[in-house]
C-alpha cells in the first residue's frame, strides 16, 4: 500500500481562557498510546488564540511505556532544520518529519519545551496523558508531572458545575504518523458532551478491537460548541467555546486528507444556549437553520470523499437552562434529521437510546452526570455501545 500521513491524535484549538498556562520555562510531554502504526512522525502545534509569540527551545519523541519512560534513544524534532523556533501569535507550524518507527497499540511520547509565552490555545480533551515539569527535560529518560495551582481550581469547578474538566492540553494539535498500511481516522466533531470523553473514549475502544489497526479516532471537539454561531461576546469566558462548527471545519476536518469518516454531534448548544449568561435570545435559532448548516455540512464533506454520520441531540429536560421551546427545538430537530437521513452516510438516533419513557423530553437520570445534561460514564458506554461497527466498513 502507498504511505500517508494519518493521525494518530489531535484536537480542534479554543482559547483556553482562565484554563491557560502562564508564561514559565516549562516542558509538556504527551504520552500517545497509538492505534496506529507508522514510520515516521511530524507535528502540528499551534498558537492560534494567544495574545503573545511562543519560543521553543527544544523537541523530542521517543517511544516510552504509558508513564511517559523513554524505552530508547529520544530523537530531536525540528522545524526548517532548527531545533528552536518560535511560533507567531495565531501561528500554527508544522515541523521536518522524522523517521521514526510506532506498532500498533505502542506508547510513544512527544516533548516541547516552552522556553517562553503563555499558552492561551488549546483544549481540554481526555484521552491523553499530559506531564508538566518546569525547565527543559525533553531529553530526560523519565518525569513526574508537577500539580499546579489551577488543577485544584478546576477540579473545584468540575464539582461545582457537575460536568467534567481535563487537565488542559495546549499547544499540540495534531501528530500524525508515515503510515503504509491504509489507515485512515475518525474524526468525532462535537461539543463538551463529546469533549469530556465518556462515550468518545469508549468509542474509540470499540474501534480499536473492531478495526485494530486500521482506524485512530480523532476527537475534535469543544465544550459549548455550536453548528452555526460562534462563541458569544457577551460571555465571560470569550473564545473558550470555539469558532461555530461550519467556521472551523476546514481547519479541523478538510485540511486532513486521512479524515474518511466524521461523526458529527453537535446541535445541543445551538438550542440550550440562547437566553443565558452564553448567549443572548436573540440568537435563537430554528431547527430548519441548523438542519441546513448540517446538509451544508455533509455536502462539503461529501466532495472531499469524506463520509458523515449525524448524532440527533440527547433530550435536556432536567437541565437547568430547559425551557419548553428549547424542547420542542430539539424535538422537531431531531424529526429532521430523521426524514432527511438520505443525505449523510448515517443518522445516530442516541436521544431514543437514553430517553425517560416517563418524561419523553429528558433522558434517564441514571445516564446523566450531576448538572443533568452531560452523561456520565454509564451513559457514554450506552452511547458508544450502540453505535452500528458496520458503517465503518
Amino acid at each position: 500500500m502507498s504511505e500517508k500521513w494519518v493521525q494518530t491524535w489531535g484536537q480542534a484549538h479554543s482559547a483556553l481562557s482562565f484554563f491557560y498556562y502562564p508564561s514559565c520555562p516549562k516542558t509538556y510531554r504527551m504520552v500517545i498510546n497509538s492505534a496506529i502504526s507508522g514510520k515516521a512522525v511530524r507535528l502540528e502545534l499551534s498558537n492560534e488564540y494567544a495574545k503573545n509569540d511562543i519560543k521553543v527551545g527544544a523537541v523530542t519523541v521517543a517511544n516510552c511505556d504509558k508513564n511517559g519512560s523513554f524505552l530508547d534513544t529520544y530523537k530531536t524534532v525540528t522545524v526548517n532544520g532548527q531545533s528552536s523556533f518560535v511560533i507567531k501569535k495565531g501561528g500554527i507550524v508544522k515541523t521536518d518529519p522524522v523517521d521514526f518507527s510506532v506498532e500498533v497499540d505502542g506508547y510513544f511520547c512527544v516533548s516541547v519545551y516552552v522556553e517562553q509565552g503563555a499558552l492561551r490555545s488549546g483544549n481540554l480533551i481526555d484521552n491523553v496523558e499530559l506531564i508538566t515539569v518546569k525547565g527543559d527535560v525533553t531529553a530526560q529518560k523519565s518525569v513526574t508531572n508537577e500539580r499546579r495551582t489551577r488543577d485544584g481550581v478546576r477540579e473545584v469547578a468540575s464539582k461545582v458545575l457537575g460536568m467534567y474538566f481535563h487537565k488542559p492540553i495546549p499547544l499540540f494539535q495534531s501528530v500524525e504518523l508515515l503510515n503504509e498500511t491504509g489507515a485512515g481516522a475518525i474524526t468525532v466533531f462535537g461539543d463538551s458532551i463529546s469533549q469530556q470523553g465518556y462515550w468518545t473514549n469508549a468509542f474509540a475502544e470499540r474501534i480499536r478491537k473492531e478495526y485494530k489497526g486500521r482506524y485512530s479516532v480523532i476527537n475534535k471537539s469543544i465544550m459549548g460548541n455550536r453548528i452555526r454561531l460562534d462563541f458569544g461576546k457577551r460571555f465571560i469566558a470569550k473564545g473558550l467555546f470555539g469558532i461555530s462548527g461550519l467556521n472551523r471545519l476546514q481547519r479541523d476536518v478538510l485540511d486532513y486528507d486521512d479524515t474518511e469518516y466524521v461523526v458529527f454531534a453537535l446541535g445541543t448548544n445551538d438550542f440550550l444556549q440562547y437566553g443565558t449568561i452564553s448567549a443572548p435570545k436573540s440568537e435563537k435559532p430554528t431547527a430548519k437553520q441548523a438542519l441546513d448548516a448540517v446538509i451544508g455540512i455533509s455536502e462539503k464533506l461529501r466532495e472531499k470523499g469524506k463520509k458523515l454520520i449525524v448524532f440527533n441531540v440527547l433530550n435536556f429536560g432536567e437541565c437547568v437552562d430547559s425551557r419548553p421551546e428549547k424542547e420542542e427545538l430539539v424535538k422537531e430537530y431531531n424529526r429532521l434529521l430523521e426524514e432527511n437521513k438520505d443525505k449523510f452516510h448515517a443518522v445516530y438516533d442516541q436521544a431514543s437510546l437514553c430517553i425517560n419513557p416517563e418524561k419523553p423530553n429528558c433522558s434517564k437520570k441514571e445516564y446523566l452526570g450531576r448538572d443533568m445534561l452531560h452523561p456520565n460514564k454509564k451513559g457514554g458506554q450506552i452511547v458508544a455501545d450502540g453505535i452500528d461497527l458496520g458503517l465503518f466498513k
